[in-house]
């Protein structure tokens, strides 16, 4: 298979296998022992971009010279074993065994970087998708079975720990590298830099959720913490399963295009990522309720429904965005990339401070992605050499969504599986009368 179908694999285990867990976790604990976990999770989450990102990348930048691997390897397992040391401290003055528990994942991610950087450098992505696949397989199935023994928010510790354990064993195992110098602090230096540099960049563009997961359990307690923790679990899952083939594809391609010929292919990329995140969004929004409830039970899903529909506004400007954020990385603008997840932090951040409840927080989110997405444009389509016109492949599947969405306001309430069909049916036969008027 192609080496973009094991890039999917790889993204869609990592995501796919962790938001199915936490749906059937919620079914066994509370919303406050999943927000404990979560809670506890975010700054592991937060800090894990240095050996994820950056002790990877770097590895593939400098390239396959031993002495730089060993360089980059004292880095990766000092900074890891300081920031377990870090979790573990503020774990016993906080009294949370969570953290306690939770500190030694950035140690093993250590210990696993460099050699997983020197997969990724052989471009080994079946060899990668295939073991994230068995360790998240096996970390799930032994979390469900203490799950189903009553250990509580242990088990998704446990998780972690287990899919952290066995990344950084196998790697270590399949990569067939061992440090073989001592290190040396100058050039330590020089390579903490790069490091630094990625490690920041990653910083910026991961902080967003377990920023706001930590600002939700400060502000409204843990059972809010665990309901914002499935609605953005799910958010995640919803983007895996839709957005990230069409993700793997557009990059290689509009990579080995021209600047010319990217502004010809845009269109088609355009309306392709529109059409089918307006429907999966669309049928999201009107199936969720109910489903959540089947899923994750009545207390959980009433909870965690109102900040997923309020977070969606994030999900869909996410998807709708896709297509140019992937021409500007194609094109080499990644600076811009960065100042715009940098401007969604600091605005959510600043309205935050001011959300009432843990809907309006996670609104927050949404309302900084659409004020940065305007910001955002303006720099953007004169970047790739584009104007407003350039957006004009938006217009059919927003029009026909808002129709759709205007009708079902006006009509009597409908089961949820007929509204599924009538939507769609709408939906594709408002998105092919413009066509039927051009063929014309």
């Amino acid at each position: 298979m192609s080496p973009r179908f094991w890039s999917f694999a790889l993204q869609w285990s990592r995501v796919g296998i962790n938001a199915g867990l936490f749906l059937i976790a919620a079914r066994f604990l509370t919303l406050a022992e999943i927000g404990a976990f979560a809670t506890a999770f975010a700054p592991i989450r937060l800090t894990q971009g240095l050996h994820k990102a950056g002790i990877g990348e770097s590895v593939i930048i400098l390239g396959p010279r031993h002495r730089r691997q060993d360089a980059l390897f004292v880095l990766s397992v000092g900074s890891g074993i300081a920031l377990s040391l870090s979790f573990a401290a503020i774990g016993v003055v906080l009294t949370a065994p969570l953290l306690i528990a939770l500190s030694v994942v950035p140690l093993l991610n250590g210990i696993g970087a460099v050699s997983e950087g020197i997969l990724r450098q052989r471009l080994h992505l079946r060899t990668l998708a295939l073991r994230t696949i068995a360790s998240q397989s096996i970390a799930a199935l032994l979390a469900l079975w203490m799950l189903r023994n009553g250990s509580g928010p242990g088990a998704l510790a446990t998780f972690a720990l287990t899919r952290a354990a066995i990344n950084a064993t196998v790697s270590y195992h399949l990569a067939a590298w061992r440090p073989q110098s001592l290190p040396n602090w100058q050039y330590q230096r020089l390579i903490g830099r790069l490091v630094t540099e990625i490690s920041a960049r990653d910083l910026l563009s991961a902080a967003l959720f377990p920023l706001m997961q930590l600002a939700t359990s400060l502000a409204f307690g843990l059972p809010a913490a665990g309901a914002f923790q499935i609605a953005t679990r799910i958010l995640s899952l919803i983007e895996a399963l839709t957005l990230s083939p069409l993700r793997f594809l557009a990059l290689p391609q509009l990579r080995q295009l021209s600047a010319p010929q990217r502004t010809v292919a845009l269109p088609a990329h355009l309306r392709l990522t529109a059409t089918l995140s307006l429907w999966v969004w669309g049928a999201a929004l009107l199936t969720g309720p109910q489903a959540l409830t089947h899923l994750i039970g009545p207390t959980a899903a009433e909870a965690a429904t109102p900040i997923l529909i309020a977070l969606a506004g994030f999900g869909l400007l996410s998807a709708l965005l896709m297509p140019i954020n992937q021409c500007l990385i194609a094109a080499g603008h990644t600076r811009l990339m960065l100042h715009r997840a940098g401007l969604v932090v600091t605005l959510t951040c600043v309205f935050a401070t001011f959300a009432p409840t843990p809907t309006t927080l996670a609104a927050s989110v949404s309302l900084s992605a659409l004020l940065t997405a305007l910001w955002h444009l303006t720099r953007a389509l004169p970047l790739l050499g584009l104007t407003l016109s350039a957006l004009s492949p938006l217009t059919a599947p927003l029009s026909a969504a808002a129709t759709v969405a205007t009708l079902f306001a006006l009509l009597p309430p409908l089961p949820t599986p007929v509204q599924i069909t009538i939507g769609s049916a709408l939906y594709a036969a408002f998105l092919l009368i413009p066509r039927r008027k051009a063929a014309i």
